[in-house]
């Protein structure tokens, strides 16, 4: 059975980690993976550090890089044959798209050509109307929490739908103190500290503004050595307000911004506290990551996150952007050791036997399987 995964290839995310934690998992059962890039790029780049063959697709418009329905209309007819063409060439079977650009594109031309297509819908998907023609499209969809499950169009009915949560190398995990050496080497950050971290895209509605708002707050009346350091990348006006944030605040000595870095786990391993500030995230990866490498988490309720996180009992969750709920979040994880002791070993056994990539693997085969054979 031949399954395609075609990505655009200019970033790297949580749908890409995904896919190669379920290739790695692949070998030995009867699923071929092809994959396709439409951008030479990121992607690119990791495949061939990890061995990976893909195919290339030049495309010169993407169908949902503009919200306009003329547009999209006019990519995914430019696109149609030539795709139609790969798919039939290839004697393709299922096509597992992974994100809005490539289900727009890839859905119509493999419809046509006779081969199932599982739509895997990884945030909340809009109330536009024009999504409910999403469900003559796909055969099958896929969704990685409730909270976007629930998005899906009224009109798919509940046998073309699954939830099936991201899959995750549970088994990988860093040594923190030879971690936390490495960190701080890398940015400079003071031995003594207690790190707090956030990693992840800097956009807007991540609120990473409120984090270094609350950092001064505490920091300011704690004799405790804190620093927080920001890792990721993003819209760059965002990022630069985030700066000029701290430079109001007066707080650049104790805030890093890294950057992107290649290890987020071994980055999440150093840090002290893991904090979370988005309350409409679809799923909550970081989350996740942090608790198999033992690493406490601070959410925000809200959207995923409180699927993931058992306020108390795998993580502490705190009111969306209400400064007093995070301050007594993050002074109960400082100053009570033993409970947070508790939480990190509770939230370590619940997400290496839930969030097992071979049980995540078993459900997608399941689906493949029922596409095909029933």
């Amino acid at each position: 059975m031949k399954v395609l995964f075609p990505f655009v290839g200019d970033s790297i995310g949580g749908s890409h980690r995904s896919i190669l934690e379920l290739y790695s998992t692949l070998k030995g059962s009867d699923i071929t993976p092809i994959f396709v890039l439409h951008e030479v790029g990121p992607l690119s780049n990791l495949l061939d550090s990890l061995n990976i063959e893909y195919n290339y697709i030049f495309i010169a418009h993407l169908a949902g890089e503009s919200p306009n329905i003329f547009k999209i209309g006019y990519s995914i007819i430019l696109n149609f044959f030539k795709l139609s063409k790969f798919i039939h060439k290839n004697k393709i079977n299922i096509v597992h798209g992974n994100d809005l650009r490539i289900n727009l594109t890839w859905s119509f031309p493999t419809k046509f050509s006779g081969a199932f297509y599982l739509w895997h819908q990884r945030s909340l998907m809009s109330t536009s109307a024009l999504w409910s023609i999403s469900a003559i499209l796909a055969n099958h969809f896929v969704t990685i929490s409730q909270y976007v499950h629930q998005s899906l169009p009224i009109n798919i009915p509940k046998s073309k739908k699954t939830l099936v949560l991201n899959p995750f190398n549970t088994k990988n995990i860093y040594d923190q103190e030879s971690s936390r050496k490495w960190i701080n080497e890398l940015y400079g950050i003071p031995k003594r500290s207690i790190l707090l971290g956030y990693i992840g895209r800097l956009v807007d509605w991540k609120n990473v503004d409120f984090i270094i708002s609350c950092f001064m707050e505490y920091s300011e009346n704690s004799s405790l050595h804190l620093h927080l350091i920001v890792v990721g990348t993003g819209d760059s006006q965002y990022v630069d307000s985030l700066k000029q944030l701290v430079h109001k605040l007066e707080i650049q000595n104790i805030v890093t911004f890294s950057g992107f870095n290649s290890e987020p786990n071994r980055v999440i391993s150093a840090f002290d506290l893991m904090i979370a500030p988005s309350d409409q995230e679809p799923f909550g990866r970081t989350l996740v990551e942090a608790m198999i490498q033992k690493t406490p988490v601070l959410a925000a309720r809200g959207g995923g996150h409180s699927e993931i996180i058992d306020n108390g009992v795998t993580g502490r969750l705190y009111s969306h952007r209400k400064i007093s709920s995070f301050v007594s979040q993050l002074d109960m994880y400082i100053n009570n050791h033993q409970s947070t002791h508790k939480i990190i070993n509770k939230a370590n056994t619940i997400a290496t036997l839930k969030y097992d990539s071979n049980r995540h693997s078993k459900s997608i085969i399941k689906i493949y399987h029922n596409l095909i054979f029933t």
